[in-house]
Protein backbone atom coordinates (compact mmCIF):
# COMPACT_ATOMS: atom_id res chain seq x y z
CA UNK A 1 0.00 0.00 0.00
CA UNK A 2 1.22 3.34 -0.85
CA UNK A 3 1.96 5.91 1.35
CA UNK A 4 -0.67 8.48 2.13
CA UNK A 5 -0.03 12.53 1.17
CA UNK A 6 -1.99 15.41 2.60
CA UNK A 7 -1.29 18.46 1.54
CA UNK A 8 -0.89 21.09 4.13
CA UNK A 9 -0.30 18.03 6.81
CA UNK A 10 2.31 16.10 8.57
CA UNK A 11 2.12 12.68 10.39
CA UNK A 12 3.51 12.63 13.61
CA UNK A 13 5.67 9.36 15.08
CA UNK A 14 2.48 7.82 16.41
CA UNK A 15 0.87 7.87 12.67
CA UNK A 16 -1.74 10.96 13.69
CA UNK A 17 -2.24 13.52 10.73
CA UNK A 18 -1.54 17.36 12.07
CA UNK A 19 -2.42 20.51 9.95
CA UNK A 20 1.35 21.88 9.10
CA UNK A 21 1.61 25.47 10.73
CA UNK A 22 4.43 26.61 8.15
CA UNK A 23 2.65 25.58 5.09
CA UNK A 24 0.92 28.61 4.45
CA UNK A 25 1.80 31.52 2.44
CA UNK A 26 4.69 33.60 3.47
CA UNK A 27 3.53 37.03 4.49
CA UNK A 28 5.75 38.66 1.63
CA UNK A 29 4.71 36.63 -0.81
CA UNK A 30 2.45 38.79 -2.23
CA UNK A 31 5.11 41.80 -2.77
CA UNK A 32 7.65 42.04 -5.04
CA UNK A 33 10.61 41.83 -2.97
CA UNK A 34 11.09 38.35 -1.30
CA UNK A 35 13.44 37.42 1.60
CA UNK A 36 16.34 37.65 -0.75
CA UNK A 37 15.40 40.58 -2.51
CA UNK A 38 14.58 42.11 0.31
CA UNK A 39 18.12 41.33 2.11
CA UNK A 40 19.72 43.07 -0.93
CA UNK A 41 17.42 46.27 -0.68
CA UNK A 42 18.93 46.55 2.60
CA UNK A 43 22.35 45.68 1.83
CA UNK A 44 22.18 48.01 -1.28
CA UNK A 45 21.31 50.94 1.45
CA UNK A 46 23.79 50.57 3.60
CA UNK A 47 26.74 50.45 0.75
CA UNK A 48 24.88 53.48 -0.74
CA UNK A 49 25.14 55.39 2.75
CA UNK A 50 28.73 54.21 3.43
CA UNK A 51 29.62 55.39 -0.27
CA UNK A 52 27.67 58.38 0.48
CA UNK A 53 30.40 58.81 3.66
CA UNK A 54 33.46 57.93 2.36
CA UNK A 55 32.80 60.09 -1.13
CA UNK A 56 32.91 63.12 1.63
CA UNK A 57 35.63 62.10 3.78
CA UNK A 58 37.81 61.47 -0.15
CA UNK A 59 36.68 64.85 -1.40
CA UNK A 60 37.82 66.51 2.22
CA UNK A 61 41.08 64.63 2.09
CA UNK A 62 41.74 65.71 -1.22
CA UNK A 63 40.56 69.25 -0.43
CA UNK A 64 43.34 69.42 2.21
CA UNK A 65 46.13 67.66 0.36
CA UNK A 66 45.44 70.29 -2.52
CA UNK A 67 45.91 73.41 0.06
CA UNK A 68 48.80 71.93 1.84
CA UNK A 69 50.46 71.32 -1.96
CA UNK A 70 49.26 74.34 -3.38
CA UNK A 71 46.44 72.95 -5.94
CA UNK A 72 49.00 70.73 -7.27
CA UNK A 73 49.09 66.83 -7.27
Amino acid sequence: MAEEVRLGYYKDRYGRWHKDRRSGQDRRAGNDHGGHERRKLYRRKADREQYEQDKAAIEDALEEFASEHDGHV
